[in-house]
């Protein structure tokens, strides 16, 4: 890999004032996905600064700093019993070697696992090539998305984003020229042509903390996914969903699709088909037919729909029976 100079930073307001000041530079949290990266070459930065010891004050239940590794995430007794989907999500994640070090932050922000963009010899878009080799003929692309955007197959690979989504989770952002709360679905962009991040952070933002709601929509939630190997595969599909019922009927939801889209997709015809209506069987078939009515599945990953639709089911039979 490419040498760089190495900084730690103290706290994260600290390492946004110097990512902001250097023109080629990078953060690092647990480094499981940065480290890759570099070695592929994929990324060649001059720096990279360190958050590993950046001090965040979040003692507050319902507070995550984007330090907290997803070891630590996933055994807090809050996030357990007020938003299980994001519960489950950090505890599904990866393997137990990579959760002890991956840090929420991190797993937010990562890049994709598409190999054409890891992969020099190959067209991207998101790198400023004017193709995507995986929409061409004769790619591989039984883990990409089934709802692709138009210049951009790749699927995004977060399992925490969803999630998050799902409870309505605000992420705290800061900058030196100023910090910023948004609501965790409006972290993440549509790919454009030579733009490698999915987020809409700014150079030299960084994710500061999440704040889970203690609320009916965040108690009622679950996280499931399907993964070819059990043991350490990334989500081949995943879903966050979340629902309010009161008075025997639905009055919010949210069903969040992960690794089918470039971002952590919203299935909002599917939630529409929820709100105002009991949650039984026929309501639960029609929410899951309406999740990926939209798909444009791609020749080698029809069976991401499929899959899809059974697992919107899973999630919100478990949601019924959930007290």
């Amino acid at each position: 890999m490419k040498n760089f100079a190495y900084y730690t930073a103290e706290s994260v307001p600290a390492a946004a004032r110097a990512l902001a000041g250097m023109k080629n530079a990078v953060a690092k949290g647990g480094g499981t996905d940065l480290l890759a990266l570099l070695k592929d070459r994929v990324l060649e930065p001059d720096e990279v600064v360190s958050l590993k010891g950046a001090k965040i004050d979040a003692k507050v239940a319902g507070v995550i700093a984007a330090t907290t590794t997803l070891a630590e995430l996933a055994a807090d007794p809050w996030i357990k019993k007020h938003a299980p989907a994001v519960h489950v999500a950090a505890d599904e994640a990866a393997t137990p070697q990579i959760r002890n070090v991956a840090t929420v932050g991190g797993n937010l922000c990562q890049s994709t696992r598409c190999w054409y963009y890891r992969n020099k010899n190959f067209a991207c878009s998101k790198r400023g090539d004017d193709a995507c080799a995986a929409l061409t003929a004769r790619s591989q692309h039984r883990y990409h998305a089934v709802f692709p955007h138009v210049a951009c197959a790749s699927a995004h690979a977060s399992n925490l984003a969803p999630a998050l989504i799902a409870v309505a989770a605000t992420v705290h952002c800061v900058h030196p020229d100023g910090d910023r709360a948004l609501d965790a679905g409006l972290l993440y962009q549509d790919p454009a042509k030579g733009r490698v991040q999915d987020t809409i952070l700014r150079p030299g933002e960084l994710i500061e903390r999440i704040t889970v709601p203690d609320s009916p929509l965040a108690r009622r939630s679950t996280y499931v996914e399907f993964r070819e190997r059990e043991s350490f595969d990334f989500s081949a599909v995943s879903v966050a969903a979340a629902v309010h019922i009161d008075g025997g009927k639905v009055i919010d939801a949210r069903i969040v699709l992960g690794a089918v889209a470039p971002k952590p997709l919203r299935a909002t015809a599917a939630e529409q088909a929820l709100v105002g209506q009991p949650l039984n069987a026929a309501t639960i078939e029609k929410a899951a037919a309406a999740a990926f009515a939209d798909a444009r599945p791609l020749s080698d990953n029809k069976y991401k729909v499929v899959i899809g639709r059974r697992l919107v089911m899973r999630a919100l039979a478990g949601l019924k029976e959930m007290r």
